[in-house]
């Protein structure tokens, strides 16, 4: 029996041997993570059940994080994208694909329906991951794209019970619908019992230990639970997750749980890229290799010109069409789960669902490019519009406002004297009675742990007029300032503090000193807001 520790390691070799040369042409990691799984799959025989149930968390973390940027009121302004383009791309896609299957490969018109859905359906774990790191979420198209994504998961039930009634011919239609039904409300009200009493008190409990690892220990507990209830009920564990990162995007945990399940997100997205590519033979690709890369192109541009015209017919704006179609052009993750129980009862021919499988990864493996250069492939259908993009309104930035790392009673003074003057701030701290003390007085305070670089690039700390540190740990003082460097060399740091320990290890660093127990609000403050002002290293 092979060591489980000697797989690991060969993975990790297999995946840094694909990813560093490709980090240098700017290909993303999933293109490399998906290539070590098709080494792996020809090398180790590997139980893909258990990693395809690991990998599947890494959808759940991420479902949640972007569930953490939608509260319910604007889940609520997203009807149109969710039920309307979403029901829309789901019964159109189906239909036109399935149809096709039924004509030219002969398959049974229901089997050919469910094939038809399974390829409407697009790669949320891709599509979302990468809109994220570029911040193209919240823009239309991203918007849009999300929306789909969402319905696309809740349609995933419906092509499964028809999977299961084309099996059991026995079985009760009205009974499945009924029960699918009741476990949508059902889901929705415990979610709703959960995320807002439930898990913030878990939470604030495990906040009051001031233990890292106790709040860290605390929402993933959370996060699995949300995720376990929805499978309880009958669907699936990224929707329930989903819907308890969005009720939780409500509280004040929101910016420091973020920052906290980056690091689980992205490896368990990895071995999800990783069980990918688990699918592929590599032998079988070989010897079907046209009709394979065919069928790919085809499925993909038929698919994108699909959604183009159908958005295209509502949205009215053939830019934001266009980049939607081509961002959902690829078939999705679920798919391989349909394609599973296709093949598990016999249903369609082996070969056929070898191709098809095949397709979906490389569709996959298109994607990052395709996203990559979204703004080109949409200059080159329209080139009228190459320069227009006042349509496609941005997320409104925070910019010139100051950071308040600290909320003791001089960070309290300060805020209160911008908050008079109206200039905009944000205060982080991670004591949580300073935090609820800080929200009864109208303040506005976030509970965060600011040594935390994804909490400060959340904040734009890049874009600040000035971030002001009243913070005593040494330790935790000197990973605010070198994180914040690191996301700005020419940020106004000033850091008010009368240990001398402090002073010397910043003496050679860009940051302003003063000593804290003069309390000088009025004059930080007008120093922080004069941007024109170049900082003395040590300035007194």
């Amino acid at each position: 029996m092979i060591s489980p520790v000697l797989i690991i390691i060969v993975v990790l070799f297999i995946a840094l041997l694909f990813n560093i040369p490709f980090a240098k042409f700017k290909i993303p990691p999933i293109i490399g993570y998906i290539f070590t799984g098709v080494v792996i799959s020809n090398i180790f025989k590997l139980d893909h059940k258990t990693i395809e149930t690991v990998a599947e968390l890494g959808i759940v973390f991420l479902m949640f994080m972007i569930g953490l940027e939608f509260s319910p009121k604007k889940l609520n302004s997203m009807k149109k994208e969710v039920f309307g383009f979403g029901f829309a791309e789901m019964a159109i896609v189906s239909g036109i694909f399935g149809i096709l299957f039924w004509k030219i490969f002969k398959t049974d018109l229901r089997v050919s329906l469910i094939i038809g859905s399974a390829i409407a359906l697009s790669s949320t774990a891709i599509v979302l991951k990468l809109l994220n790191e570029n911040r193209e979420i919240s823009r239309p198209y991203g918007r849009i794209s999300l929306g789909i994504l969402l319905f696309q998961d809740i349609a995933v039930i419906p092509v499964l019970i028809a999977v299961s009634i084309l099996v059991n011919k026995d079985a009760d239609l009205i009974n499945l619908i009924t029960k699918t039904i009741v476990g949508f409300i059902a889901l929705g009200v415990f979610i709703w019992i959960y995320g807002k009493f439930i898990a913030p008190f878990l939470i604030s409990q495990a906040v009051k230990t001031r233990s890292d690892e106790i709040f860290m220990l605390s929402v993933l507990l959370v996060v699995l639970t949300a995720a376990e209830i929805a499978h309880f009920f009958g669907l699936s564990y990224s929707l329930g997750a989903f819907l308890a990162g969005m009720i939780l995007s409500e509280t004040k945990y929101k910016y420091q749980i973020e920052a906290d399940l980056v690091p689980f997100r992205d490896l368990l997205l990895g071995i999800f890229f990783l069980s990918v590519g688990l699918m592929v033979n590599i032998s079988f690709v070989l010897k079907n290799i046209i009709p394979i890369v065919i069928m790919s192109i085809i499925f993909m541009l038929l698919k994108a010109g699909i959604i183009y015209l159908m958005l295209f017919l509502f949205v009215k704006h053939k830019r934001i069409a266009i980049k939607t179609a081509f961002i959902l052009s690829q078939i999705g993750e679920f798919s391989f789960v349909i394609f599973a129980l296709l093949e598990k009862y016999n249903i369609v021919n082996n070969v056929l669902l070898q191709k098809l499988v095949v397709v979906v990864v490389i569709s996959m493996i298109l994607t990052p490019f395709i996203i990559k250069n979204i703004y080109k492939i949409a200059d080159v259908f329209d080139k009228n519009l190459q320069n227009f993009e006042t349509f496609e309104l941005k997320p409104a930035e925070v910019k010139g406002h100051i950071i308040l790392v600290g909320y003791d009673k001089i960070g309290q003074r300060i805020a209160r004297k911008l908050t008079k003057i109206k200039i905009p701030y944000i205060a982080v701290e991670r004591q949580i009675e300073l935090v609820k003390e800080g929200l009864k007085n109208g303040d506005n305070v976030i509970f965060a742990n600011a040594a935390n670089k994804k909490i400060l690039e959340s904040l734009n700390a890049k874009d600040a007029a000035a971030v002001i540190i009243t913070t005593l740990n040494e330790e935790h003082t000197r990973l605010i300032a070198n994180n914040l460097l690191e996301i700005n060399p020419n940020l106004n740091i000033i850091l008010l503090t009368d240990d001398e320990t402090l002073k010397n290890i910043f003496i050679h660093r860009n940051i302003y000193i003063l000593d804290k127990s003069k309390e000088l609000a009025e004059t930080l403050i007008k120093l922080a807001l004069k941007c024109e002002l170049k900082f003395k290293p040590n300035a007194k």
